[in-house]
């Protein structure tokens, strides 16, 4: 237990309507071989059996839950009730598809108790790997096995593909609360690049937890997602813009053009964007294929209207 917090691991869960889901992950908490953890579940307006259910867990459970209700307000909403609920020194958040291995909490205590105390307000927290339930890794490896980098460095200096799963300090998350005024989906990177502006983590080459994508999920909703929550796509384009780390010109591009293409989805015009870019050379030469994604998307949008 760190700083007088009532557990180590505060587990989050998001869900709606995964009844069907949260066994699995309950059944890995229960297998945890480090056991000092609460598990808080925000229930984003579900109208199955989610309630019943955590009942049952609470009766069976060896460690404490927390089950939070609310109107369906999307994940970003519930990230940030789940941490203002948290008595544990890390946040750990734990999609309702996945799961976790079951030394995934021992290890990352391990890998903490490793760095330097002096140097530990300056990192995040942990992150290790998923894998799927065959064995294989999602996306890429780290380029060494224990390695100290912010995001912005392992993502686009180190080319590290693929989700990744972490332990974040809980009062990191507090500092940096999700924006609540941006709709029902916001990118989760407005934080973690804010966050990796100033801290770092310690990344490890160690299995932490099993991913399943679903076909409902979230990464699967993709580009219809950022088109109907336009201005939280930009303010996320924008973090990245505006970070001040070295990032390949390929993925400034790329950024710039989606920058502009959803600054014109949220009515933004092109005297503000280029106002507010770091580089209006860079802005310029993407504006034409931003201005193409943005009208393609309005047509997306009302044929699915």
């Amino acid at each position: 237990m760190y700083c007088n917090c009532e557990v180590t691991f505060s587990v989050f869960t998001p869900t709606y309507n995964r009844e069907n889901l949260l066994p699995r992950v309950f059944e890995s908490l229960q297998a945890q071989t480090f056991c000092d953890f609460e598990w808080i579940i925000v229930d984003d307006g579900s109208t199955d059996n989610t309630a019943s259910l955590v009942e049952r867990f609470r009766q069976e459970s060896r460690f404490p839950v927390q089950y939070i209700q609310q109107e369906n307000q999307g994940k970003h909403i519930a990230i940030n009730t789940g941490v203002q609920a948290a008595k544990g020194y890390f946040f750990a958040i734990m999609d309702s598809d996945d799961w976790y291995v079951e030394d995934a909490f021992e290890k990352y205590v391990n890998h903490w108790e490793a760095i330097p105390d002096d140097k530990k307000e300056k990192f995040l927290g942990v992150c290790g790997l998923f894998a799927y339930e065959s064995g294989s890794i999602v996306g890429t490896k780290f380029p060494e096995d224990i390695m100290d980098a912010d995001d912005f460095e392992m993502r686009y200096k180190y080319k590290v593909e693929g989700d990744k799963i972490s332990v974040i300090r809980t009062e990191l998350m507090k500092k940096f609360p999700f924006p609540d005024n941006l709709g029902r989906f916001v990118p989760e990177s407005i934080v973690w690049y804010k966050m990796a502006r100033h801290y770092q983590t310690r990344f490890v080459n160690d299995v932490m937890a099993i991913k399943e994508y679903q076909a409902d999920g979230l990464t699967d909703q993709g580009r219809l997602l950022h088109a109907s929550n336009p201005e939280a796509a930009r303010l996320a384009r924008f973090e990245l813009l505006s970070a001040g780390k070295k990032i390949p010109v390929q993925i400034l591009l790329k950024t710039y053009a989606n920058y502009v293409r959803s600054s014109f989805l949220a009515g933004v015009s092109a005297r503000r964007q280029v106002a507010e870019v770091p580089s209006k050379s860079l802005w310029a030469l993407t504006f034409p294929l931003g201005y193409c994604l943005a009208v393609r998307d309005r047509f997306l949008l009302r044929r699915l209207s």
